[in-house]
């Protein structure tokens, strides 16, 4: 255990919107007389435990869990009477804590002050301190500067958590648009370009070195004959006025 006996009710520390949740559940229906473990019976053991003690702490109920008039004039309020009445709640029961917050104190001497005041140490001091962060906040109490800053959420202090991203979705109805397609990259190498009688064209493209043909008698002559092939058949096509016979071009590419 990282805390020490200290007498009287101690603060939570726990998540403080579990608390605030069970407040609002209970504002749902007519209070009982006690509130026992069959009314939490969808929590877990350690909540059930941690919701009883700050109820005790903030005087809503007695030792035995009777339910208290504070807690009956509690749950009968509107969500901003329900704010102003957790400020009174704050004042008195963390007057020392608000005391260091007014005199603009540090992070440090807040968790310093659950030590001193409720014998807390270690994790169970920082939780105590998150939870009195979050339950001033709500509260509307201006705290110090100096102190952590909360956020909304399970009571964890602000930057603990990753920021998640979210796709936005587009309008019923409304397709995304589309990424421009990409430009096609121009040939690189030595090009040679005829135009066929059928209409169209036909491109060669040479990108090897002739110092690599050179090494390579089988692929010269294979790209030599194309070029010569191409290029006969462009002499054609620029003296003819149109009338090649189908002969004389087979004759081209035999």
């Amino acid at each position: 255990m990282d805390e020490t006996k200290a007498p009287g009710p101690r603060p939570p520390y726990m998540s403080f919107q579990t608390i605030w949740a069970f407040l609002a559940e209970l504002s749902a229906k007519p209070l009982p007389p006690q509130i026992d473990r069959s009314m939490l019976a969808s929590k877990s053991g350690t909540d059930q435990a941690a919701i009883l003690s700050a109820l005790r702490f903030f005087d809503f109920v007695e030792e035995d869990n009777t339910v208290q008039a504070s807690l009956q004039g509690f749950v009968g309020l509107d969500e901003a009477g329900k704010r102003a009445a957790l400020n009174d709640l704050v004042l008195s029961r963390y007057p020392d804590q608000m005391a260091i917050s007014r005199q603009n104190g540090t992070e440090k001497l807040l968790l310093d002050s659950f030590e001193e005041s409720f014998g807390f140490t270690g994790e169970t001091r920082r939780k105590a301190a998150t939870f009195f962060l979050h339950t001033a906040r709500m509260a509307g109490i201006a705290l110090s500067p100096h102190f952590p800053v909360t956020r909304s959420g399970p009571g964890a202090p602000a930057g603990s958590r990753a920021k998640r991203t979210t796709r936005r979705k587009p309008p019923v109805g409304r397709q995304p648009t589309p990424a421009p397609a990409a430009e096609p990259k121009a040939a690189s190498g030595d090009t040679y370009t005829v135009r066929l009688q059928a209409g169209g064209t036909v491109t060669l493209i040479v990108n090897v070195g002739h110092f690599a043909l050179s090494k390579h008698k089988t692929d010269r002559e294979f790209v030599q004959g194309l070029m010569d092939k191409l290029t006969e058949y462009g002499e054609v096509e620029e003296s003819s006025d149109g009338g090649d016979t189908p002969e004389g071009l087979a004759k081209i590419f035999k």
